[in-house]
């Protein structure tokens, strides 16, 4: 497989968008000839960070690059006007990121690329989201293939990528993403790459799984990885796939990386939720671990001689600040903080059916809160984190789901009056779409307070970007969302 070069540090994100802001094409060039020497094979060029013209940007660090390094140059860009722009100058054959099945990416990319010349990475998704079916994402590649063909792109000009989904919100989609990307390769005669840190989002031990996972992807017929090269883990792994398979003569790559890498260790902490808190009662324990059908039967069992109210406040929100505090500190994973949160909306049920009672209608009064991930974004699990959490502390979240248009965003919060809007992005090439967004909403609803978080944020470029407040995981959503419902 090659190696498609990614930085994945965030500290190392946060200083190439300020150096991108900044126009300091030195530190940008410095990174990629690392990148270079320590085993990618081509690059992947993002430039898209808000106050920045793309276009013009995106052309000359093609350019720069260009004239300190031989790799070849993957496109990453959402902007047609962008690309065609860097496809104008690149000298070669571009990799372009990305068309997806949805019919307007595509006739706006392949008649660049039909221009212009190029490779295409093509993503399994269109209008209805990604398949969770292999087969689903199947139908879409070979639609994919049949409108590049319109416009004389044949088949070993499409990358596709398969889409890995995190195994922390669904165990089975490794799974179906490895049959994906074999039948891909087997049945349409695609070379395929995949993301392969997105297997592992929200769980310790990132280093391992990915690896394990390239390994196995490699086995199914990958062509090319979008991997951290500075990952001794990913690395290993890589000459030990090609040393195996009889594509490194005399183990000649393999020794030479493994003498001069020495291997990077974390220590492993098992810290359990709570262990320090006061004794936990039955409801509390079960919520704490994350254990539904228990919560429910702790709560029948509780209401018999408990107040509701009481219930919530002794034993549900207890468990959420718990789990909350130790996702913070690092030692409760994403799987551990979703099961919680499903734990605890599933015993909150229980207390309305039986009270009928109604968030809403109490003293303590909690708003609506319009949650969505932002246009062009297909991720959505940190969105629904925030979600489950909303509505275990009583408020009303409306999940508008993911790859939302600013238009229907602003459709929501007015036709509700909703106080708060919660925007999610994952994809640097989404963040003009939470910005545009953002930009909408002060204009056509004032009274809304914007709330970002995801991956590819920080608080300075949250300020940024319009935000009213920046929620680097689901509980300082809740918490926020606690804060303006006191004043309102």
């Amino acid at each position: 497989p090659v190696i498609i070069g990614e930085r994945i540090n965030p500290t190392g994100k946060k200083r190439l968008r300020k150096a991108l802001e900044e126009g300091d094409m030195a530190y940008v060039l410095n990174e990629a000839i690392a990148q270079e020497e320590r085993g990618a094979e081509v690059l992947d060029v993002n430039v898209g960070t808000p106050g920045v013209n793309e276009a013009a940007l995106l052309a000359q660090v093609v350019q720069e690059l260009q004239a300190v390094t031989d790799l070849p140059l993957q496109l990453d860009t959402a902007d047609p006007a962008a690309m065609a722009r860097a496809m104008r100058v690149y000298i070669g054959k571009p990799l372009v990121n990305s068309v997806s099945g949805k019919e307007e990416v595509m006739r706006a990319i392949f008649p660049l690329v039909r221009k212009y010349g190029g490779t295409v990475i093509a993503l399994t998704l269109d209008d209805t989201g990604i398949p969770e079916t292999a087969e689903g994402r199947l139908q879409i590649a070979r639609h994919i293939l049949s409108v590049a063909a319109e416009y004389g792109i044949g088949a070993e000009d499409i990358i596709v990528d398969p889409l890995a989904m995190t195994i922390s919100a669904d165990s089975r989609s490794a799974m179906v993403t490895l049959e994906a990307l074999s039948r891909i390769r087997t049945e349409l005669g695609c070379h395929t790459s995949l993301g392969v840190s997105n297997v592992s989002f929200g769980l310790p031990g990132r280093e391992g799984l990915h690896s394990v996972f390239f390994g196995l992807a490699a086995e199914h017929g990958l062509s090319a990885a979008i991997m951290n090269p500075l990952s001794y883990e990913m690395m290993r792994m890589f000459h030990v796939w090609r040393a195996l398979h009889g594509k490194d003569p005399q183990c000649g790559a393999y020794i030479d990386y493994i003498s001069t890498h020495a291997p990077q260790t974390t220590a492993a902490v098992a810290v359990t939720p709570g262990a320090e808190a006061q004794p936990a009662g039955a409801l509390q324990t079960a919520v704490e671990k994350g254990l539904r059908d228990q919560a429910v039967q702790d709560t029948q069992s509780a209401l018999r001689d408990r107040d509701g109210l009481t219930l919530i406040q002794e034993e549900i929100i207890p468990a959420l600040n718990t789990v909350g505090d130790g996702f913070a500190a690092g030692t409760v994973y994403l799987p551990q903080l979703l099961m919680s949160a499903e734990a605890a909306s599933a015993a909150f049920e229980e207390v309305k059916a039986a009270m009928a009672l109604r968030p809403k209608a109490d003293s303590g009064k909690r708003c609506t809160v319009v949650v969505a991930t932002v246009k062009g974004d297909i991720h959505d699990i940190g969105k629904n984190i925030a979600r489950l959490l909303l509505e275990s502390y009583g408020f009303d979240a409306v999940d508008l789901g993911k790859d939302v248009a600013p238009e229907r965003i602003l459709e929501e919060v007015t036709r509700l009056h909703a106080p708060i809007a919660g925007l999610s992005a994952l994809m640097t090439t989404t963040v003009p779409a939470m910005q545009e967004t953002i930009e909408l909403l002060k204009e056509k609803a004032p009274w809304c307070k914007v709330l970002t978080g995801g991956a590819v944020l920080t608080a300075d470029f949250a300020e940024k970007i319009g935000s009213d407040c920046y929620a680097k995981d689901a509980m300082d959503t809740v918490h926020y969302a606690q804060d303006l419902s006191a004043v309102l």
